[in-house]
């Protein structure tokens, strides 16, 4: 190796440097990610795939980062509804942003949403407490992973406080013609296999 050589080689502290650069590159990389994970989970769409992924989640260390983004995601919601209260920009159907939970793995119904990635959420509201109904927006997120189908369905919430998991909401929704009918238009290709699953669910 010639003398040439060596001195274009990058020193030590030099390549040291080059590494905290880098090193400092993706921490500000994961930050932006992260807060971009936050704020997505502070929506609705967000906050049920976000939930959704941890329920799924058999990994601690992912469980771990997924719960704390979906508390993060729901403080921060919290945070845009109480703003919107202030303003006055609050209607009696708006209030804070709330997940719910699929329901037990054992139960068939379950299996399907989770299978047909339907998810629910809703808002805990002023107008709740008074007809002791919730309004349950449901998610569909389509084969193609971007395309989602919605629907709203109302579920008995005694005082605006919601007890059912997702299963529960579906089958009780299923029971009541105009509810059915309007599940059968949100779930289009998935309809025979929900009515299955509730099938089973009530032969149990």
């Amino acid at each position: 190796m010639t003398d040439t050589m060596i001195q274009n080689q990058p020193s030590r502290r030099e390549l040291l440097r080059e590494l905290e650069v880098v090193q400092a590159e993706l921490d500000r990389a994961r930050r932006r990610r992260d807060a971009d994970a936050i704020a997505y989970a502070a929506t609705p769409d967000g906050a049920a795939e976000t939930f959704r992924r941890f329920e799924l989640s058999r990994d601690e260390g992912e469980r771990k980062e997924l719960k704390t983004t979906y508390l993060s995601g729901l403080a921060m919601a919290g945070e845009e509804y109480e703003e919107r209260r202030k303003r006055g920009n609050a209607g009696a159907n708006d209030g804070p942003l709330a997940v719910i939970p699929v329901g037990s793995f054992s139960d068939p119904l379950a299996k399907v949403l989770v299978q047909q990635r339907v998810m629910g959420t809703f808002r805990t509201t002023e107008a709740a407490v008074e007809t002791n109904q919730v309004t349950v927006t449901l998610l569909r997120l389509l084969p193609d992973g971007e395309t989602r189908k919605r629907a709203r369905v109302s579920v008995a919430a005694e005082l605006g406080v919601l007890a059912a998991d997702l299963a529960q909401v579906i089958a009780a929704a299923w029971a009541e013609p105009a509810m059915q009918k309007r599940l059968r238009g949100f779930l289009e290709e998935s309809t025979d296999a929900v009515a299955d699953a509730i099938s089973q669910r009530g032969s149990r």
